[in-house]
């Protein structure tokens, strides 16, 4: 993604929070942006797909660290996992995206609804996966209604909190307040057997959590364009991209390897204008990783 449609993502998202998102029209994007409309939809299909990129960008971001907080690290350990939990409500709160989360609950397009479900259900299955990491295989049938849960409590949590007091809330404590609680309702739903959510609807929420699906072959593909479109002084991202393409066109890819290079892939391009493009590349490697163990 090149600066100048970063720029205009940085001024439709403030126009979005400040006059509402229903309320801002394409003109006023670009008149703040001071860009043409044959521009804006070079960029974009709609003012949908606008804020969607918004809100799919800042995804990869906290997917991202999550990833590379975790690496070298013991996935059993509960802390760690309220430490991944955080980076998404502390992403959320540095650019300011539940305003526009709030919007989209309340909108009547079916559009933005789906979309937000979509990233609803990612987290859903992120967190469930991380539980079984936590409490082990026992808690698999269970994963989903515990992810649920402590899901459910923490949104709920902040909802209340900002409709209460303009007093900053401490997100870390609010994530270990309820990971202390899953340790006594984990063991509990598995001695009593207790599942709520039926299976049909688990296999509808894993459809739908497919939020970047990309088989190895486009990831590949998408990586050589980008290794192909890289300016000659871009050596060293040029040598980290190269590795993955090596690395992932390999049978099978050494996937400890890609999870100690694509770190440094990202942060190659830190402060480029190719920065967007690396983070989104970055996180379906990750997406491709998990997939993959």
């Amino acid at each position: 993604m090149n600066d100048r449609k970063r720029h205009v993502l940085l001024i439709a998202k403030q126009l979005f929070i400040d006059k509402g998102f229903h309320a801002t029209s394409i003109q006023d994007i670009l008149d703040a942006a001071q860009i043409s409309k044959g521009t804006f939809y070079n960029y974009f299909s709609s003012k949908n797909e606008c804020l969607m990129a918004i809100l799919r960008d800042a995804y990869y971001i906290s997917f991202l660290r999550r990833n590379e907080l975790a690496i070298g690290k013991d996935l059993t350990d509960p802390a760690l996992l309220s430490a991944q939990i955080e980076i998404r409500l502390t992403t959320n709160r540095e650019q300011n995206l539940l305003p526009l989360f709030e919007t989209i609950v309340h909108s009547p397009d079916d559009e933005l609804r789906q979309f937000v479900k979509q990233m609803h259900f990612r987290e859903l299955a992120w967190i469930a996966k991380r539980l079984v990491n936590v409490y082990g295989e026992e808690i698999k049938p269970y994963a989903y209604d515990c992810a649920s849960l402590l899901f459910g409590f923490i949104q709920h949590a902040l909802s209340v909190w900002k409709s209460s007091t303009t007093e900053h809330m401490d997100t870390m404590k609010l994530v270990e307040f309820v990971m202390q609680r899953m340790e006594v309702i984990v063991p509990d739903i598995i001695e009593r057997d207790a599942r709520f959510l039926s299976q049909n609807l688990l296999e509808d929420m894993l459809a739908a959590a497919e939020f970047y699906p990309m088989t190895r072959e486009v990831l590949i593909e998408s990586l050589q364009k980008f290794i192909d479109e890289l300016p000659e002084e871009e050596s060293q991202g040029s040598l980290y991209s190269q590795f993955l393409v090596d690395e992932l066109s390999s049978d099978p890819p050494r996937l400890y390897l890609l999870e100690s290079v694509v770190r440094s892939f990202r942060e190659a391009f830190e402060g480029s204008e190719l920065q967007l493009q690396a983070i989104e590349l970055s996180a379906a490697v990750w997406l491709f990783i998990h997939k993959s163990q």
